[in-house]
């Protein structure tokens, strides 16, 4: 159990983590192991700290990346590819979710 102390600089590195491995294919296994915690752990900080689950904050994390990526005329394939996503029709998808238009229409704003 880590003290209140600890609390904003663990949810500092698990940021950090994140933002530095977004074109990996991260899990929550991934961030426990290499935090030393436990998987249940991690997901409830997550949900306590963050008030959305480690894989919501993740998808919104890689497609923050993938409208800046795309604004910066990276074409659509890579732009799955740097931003983690499996393949492009796993990104396509959560693109449209989250913004309501495909990459493309996106990148024609």
């Amino acid at each position: 159990h880590h003290s209140q102390a600890e609390q904003p600089t663990l949810l500092t590195s698990f940021i950090e983590y994140i933002e530095n491995n977004l074109s990996k294919p991260l899990t929550l296994d991934e961030i426990a192991a290499h935090f030393y915690i436990s998987r249940s752990a991690v997901s409830k900080f997550f949900r306590e700290e963050m008030g959305t689950s480690f894989h919501r904050f993740l998808t919104q994390r890689r497609l923050i990346l993938a409208k800046q990526l795309i604004s910066e005329g990276e074409g659509m394939e890579r732009v799955a590819q740097l931003c983690g996503f499996s393949d492009y029709s796993v990104f396509y998808k959560a693109f449209k979710k989250e913004y309501g238009l495909s990459p493309r229409e996106f990148a024609k704003l």
